[in-house]
């Protein structure tokens, strides 16, 4: 058997929307295995001009098959392909990992497309995982595993967060970075980086709690320097999109990352870094302004609510002025914030209790967004019905309330709601009613999305040139006007320019 592994990234949506994107949790877990030596064929299918008879062929000799995957539809695309393989291969080991097989290890493994499941943090897991099956050895001695055995499931004590200063860098080589690379506000060549795991706060429905035990382990900054460096002498990324839970945990080492760049005068722009707005709001002038100088470019963060009691309901530890706050300095500093917000929370038993309660919750948002545009109109406000993830502190909470759950893997396919069905999909809980559900999927994705001033620049150059960007740039101006009428007005009923906006952003590869 050749050094072989098979890695599949599942497809994040349901419908055949052109999507892209570097599968960064597989580049972690190959990162090791890579430097030993190990053969690794990362496939997806925006990579792939036949998926299925690209993985029968690369499956044949390897020693297992990877699958990562969220809760929602990468569920069902990774069944799909594993029950593919599981037919043409039954021998080949089929490792599940990711975030929704770490929340519901042993329920995942019960599958019986599923051999093993990979835990939490991943890069040492697989790589002892995968020295034991190649030389045929026990799982037992494995932390961070749950497998099958003779028909019965063992869990493994769970792996502590490691250190990973010391891990080789992201093997980017591993994939088609072309093919994967995207445009965003910050750069025509932004290309994805983990510079650390975990985020040591307690937001109740957050399942950082569960997975990674509130730990944080981090890159140390003169490393990341040194791969930021690298990636644009050798890609020619002029952005860089920082995918961690939390980038700015260690305000020391975001000012050394900052001075860094500065120092060796590398021109670069990054955003995406998330971050909590307690903690920002108290870095010094001269943080903030190192992160300006070296290109922070965009933050993302969760303000979740505009009602003071919500926040203390999820244990948001944070005061609605500190949002306001938060907003000036980054206008300040010339920062644009990517905004977002939840509403629908398990308040109360009574339906009639809890109606009046998310009423209040949207009257509190949309009356906080309001003000927050008015101090700087450059920034993204995204809304979401909340929807607890097993393990969460408000999980509980909601399935006494009523919140329904699936009971096995394949379950979990569907129990996420995908904008594009809002007119048509359950909702998963009785505390938000469906037309209150609908009007939040038309908040985030319509109406402030086209608000957002700089949405406009961004697709319009994937718009193909000629007769079509044209068009959409008259579109577009149409949808901008409604929006902005609706807005004002605040008025979100008879949204039939809200279903053809779903019907364009659903097949026409733009938005």
């Amino acid at each position: 058997m050749d050094k072989k592994i098979v890695l599949f990234f599942p497809q994040p949506v349901p419908y055949s929307r052109s999507w892209k994107g570097i599968p960064l949790a597989l580049l972690a877990i190959s990162r090791i295995l890579d430097k030993e030596g190990y053969q690794i064929k990362i496939i997806t299918r925006y990579l792939s001009d036949n998926l299925e008879k690209e993985i029968i062929k690369e499956a044949k000799d390897s020693i297992c098959l990877g699958i990562s995957a969220m809760t929602g539809f990468q569920i069902a695309d990774g069944l799909k392909i594993a029950k593919l393989i599981k037919k043409k291969y039954p021998k080949l080991p089929i490792v599940w990992g990711g975030w929704h097989p770490s929340i519901l290890p042993e329920q995942t493994v019960k599958n019986k497309y599923v051999d093993i499941v990979v835990k939490g943090q991943g890069d040492f897991t697989f790589t002892e995982l995968v020295h034991a099956l190649e030389e045929k050895n026990s799982l037992k001695s494995i932390r961070g595993i749950v497998y099958k055995k003779n028909g019965r499931v063992i869990n493994n004590p769970d792996r502590p967060l490691a250190k990973i200063d010391n891990l080789p860098p992201l093997p980017y080589h591993l994939i088609d970075i072309e093919k994967c690379v995207f445009g965003t506000e910050y750069g025509q060549k932004t290309i994805p980086y983990i510079s650390s795991y975990g985020c040591p706060y307690r937001c109740g429905f957050c399942v950082e709690q569960v997975v990674n035990k509130r730990g944080w382990v981090s890159v140390k900054a003169s490393t990341v320097v040194k791969e930021w460096e690298k990636l644009v002498k050798k890609y020619k990324a002029d952005s860089i999109a920082v995918y961690d839970s939390n980038f700015f945990v260690d305000k020391k080492r975001v000012y050394q990352i900052c001075q860094g760049l500065l120092k060796k005068k590398i021109k670069i722009k990054w955003g995406n870094t998330n971050g909590r707005v307690p903690q920002l709001v108290k870095y010094e002038p001269k943080i903030w302004q190192a992160m300006h100088d070296s290109g922070c470019s965009m933050i993302l963060t969760g303000a979740e609510s505009g009602s003071q009691g919500a926040l203390n309901l999820i244990e948001k530890d944070m005061d609605v002025d500190d949002i306001v706050k938060f907003t000036r300095l980054c206008k300040k500093y010339k920062i644009k914030i990517l905004y977002s917000f939840l509403v629908g929370l398990p308040w109360s038993k009574s339906p009639r209790e809890n109606e009046k309660f998310v009423a209040s919750e949207y009257q509190s948002t949309l009356s906080l967004i309001d003000r927050l545009l008015k101090i700087n109109d450059r920034n993204r406000y995204t809304y979401y019905v909340f929807l607890p993830y097993p393990g969460a502190p408000l999980f509980n909470r909601g399935v006494k309330q009523g919140l329904k759950i699936p009971n096995n893997l394949a379950g979990w396919s569907n129990y996420l709601m995908s904008p594009e069905d809002v007119f048509n999909a359950p909702i998963n809980q009785n505390w938000i009613t469906p037309k209150q559900a609908r009007m939040t999927a038309m908040l985030t994705q319509y109406i402030f999305g086209l608000m957002d001033n700089d949405t406009f620049e961004v697709l319009k150059l994937r718009a193909p040139a000629g007769i079509k960007r044209l068009l959409f740039i008259i579109a577009y101006q149409i949808g901008l006007t409604l929006v902005k009428l609706r807005w004002r007005f605040r008025f979100f009923g008879l949204p039939f320019d809200y279903r053809i906006f779903i019907l364009v952003h659903k097949y026409s590869g733009l938005i």
